[in-house]
């Protein structure tokens, strides 16, 4: 790609470009060209399928001829360093650079990161090991995906940090603290930074060790949970207790004065109304302070929108960290719900999950292949930027006024690549392959069952 006019914008598109480029060990050219048809479109619904995109200028056995080398370049163990890792270094290099605000003011001083598991469904495969995994249909069999992204703008602008393929058999929690543990131990993380999570993960076995890694966690809890207070002071004889009273969130009789509460206006004449209580503990974990929120939203005529509250809890990193305001807390709870339409527009228009391969090395083709669709959605975002340039003039009049969401971009992507001059790839034909050598015989492909629902 070649830049006419370097406005701030083009200079930031050009250099992820760089960047993701520099990242690829094998196979450059036909990765590159597979982002750019991807944010062209159309919508695949088979990986072989984007090689009908206008953009494309290799043969489809290219595409999969670099998808096997990209997985075969991977290293063996997760810890391991690999092109892989660096293309996840290079993207998250470009974003700190960038300077995104947030995009919702009301949660302060936090940026927010969000990890969630979503199902990478394979339903008529035999030839990989699969399991049943929780999706949005109820459970589905193929594989799970634990996503760490970054909040960066309105709507579905949920920037994926990473993608991991978790075993099967293993289960979202375990593999999530794993992920966190690699994801910390190379990039570090920032005292203002917090990771939102949803109801899974708010348990002993995922909160503990998270926050041994100096993460501040805010998630949500059932309304059926059970806490306690801390423990009272020690009498002088027996064991010395390790929790305080209960407190049962579905009995508000069990409730003790709230530490802190703030009630605002919302934009239909309801209002929300979010109390605090400042420690609290938890029946695993009774020696960790943790707040506890209680949200709850009312409609104009005073009645509530919803029959039960939304409870939230917030571990922090160190005891120094203030606690976030509850407008702060309920907005940091509702940004999660952006990693939701991010995986839905991932899935349903750059085709997330429409790699279906097969084989034993599925895994490994599934991992490059995730990567390249969540690359996508990175340049659709900084290409979002280009789109808010008022001296481009490809853009149609009836989006400057509207929302750069990812789908409007997409269907303004091929105009501004063309505006920034860029050229479909010519590659050079290298002749015929001599093929498989005369009476080679190949073994069937290992069979497998589909496995248990993994437990924690």
């Amino acid at each position: 790609m070649t830049n006419i006019n370097r406005s701030a914008s083009s200079q930031s598109v050009q250099e992820l470009r760089d960047a993701v480029a520099q990242s690829f060990q094998v196979e450059s050219a036909v990765l590159l060209n597979l982002i750019d048809a991807l944010a062209v479109g159309p919508r695949p619904e088979s990986a072989v399928e984007i090689t009908l995109s206008p953009a494309w200028s290799y043969d489809f056995s290219n595409l999969y001829a670099a998808l096997n080398r990209g997985a075969r370049e991977l290293a063996d163990e997760y810890s391991q360093d690999d092109w892989l890792q660096n293309l996840r270094k290079a993207r998250l290099d470009w974003l700190k650079a960038q300077n995104v605000p947030s995009p919702n003011p009301a949660v302060g001083k936090w940026r927010l990161r969000i990890l969630d598991a979503t199902d990478y469904p394979r339903p008529k495969t035999t030839t990989v090991e699969l399991g049943y995994v929780h999706s949005a249909e109820g459970m589905r069999l193929g594989h799970g995906l634990s996503m760490l992204s970054e909040r960066v703008g309105e709507g579905s602008w949920t920037l994926p940090l990473e993608i991991g393929w978790i075993p099967p058999g293993s289960h979202p929690i375990i593999y999530g603290v794993v992920q966190m543990e690699q994801f910390v131990g190379r990039h570090g993380w920032e005292s203002e930074q917090a990771l939102v999570v949803d109801a899974q993960y708010t348990v002993e076995p995922f909160l503990a060790p998270v926050h041994e890694l100096g993460v501040s966690i805010l998630g949500r809890v059932a309304n059926n949970r059970v806490f306690y207070l801390p423990p009272p002071a020690y009498r002088g004889f027996g064991r010395p207790p390790v929790r305080g009273r209960k407190i049962k969130l579905n009995d508000g009789r069990t409730l003790p004065p709230t530490d802190d509460r703030e009630e605002w206006e919302i934009e239909n004449g309801g209002r929300i109304e979010v109390s605090r209580w400042d420690d609290v503990r938890m029946r695993q974990w009774p020696s960790q302070p943790l707040a506890l929120y209680r949200v709850i939203e009312y409609r104009a005529d005073g009645q509530r929108r919803y029959k039960r509250p939304l409870w939230l809890i917030f571990v922090p990193a160190t005891p120094e960290i203030e606690l976030p305001t509850p407008r702060q807390a309920q907005a940091m709870y509702e940004e999660r719900f952006g990693i939701e339409h991010s995986i839905r527009f991932q899935k349903r228009e750059l085709g997330l999950t429409a790699g279906q391969f097969s084989s034993t090395e599925a895994e490994g083709r599934v991992q490059v292949w995730v990567e390249m669709v969540a690359t996508v959605l990175w340049f659709l975002w900084a290409l979002s930027g280009l789109a808010k340039s008022e001296d481009l003039k490809a853009i149609p009049k009836w989006w400057r006024s509207g929302k750069l969401t990812p789908g409007a971009v997409r269907k303004m992507a091929a105009g501004l690549l063309l505006s920034l001059g860029w050229k479909k790839p010519e590659p050079k034909p290298r002749g015929k392959s001599p093929g498989r050598a005369g009476g080679t015989r190949l073994e069937p492909r290992k069979q497998f069952t589909a496995g248990r629902i993994a437990t924690l």
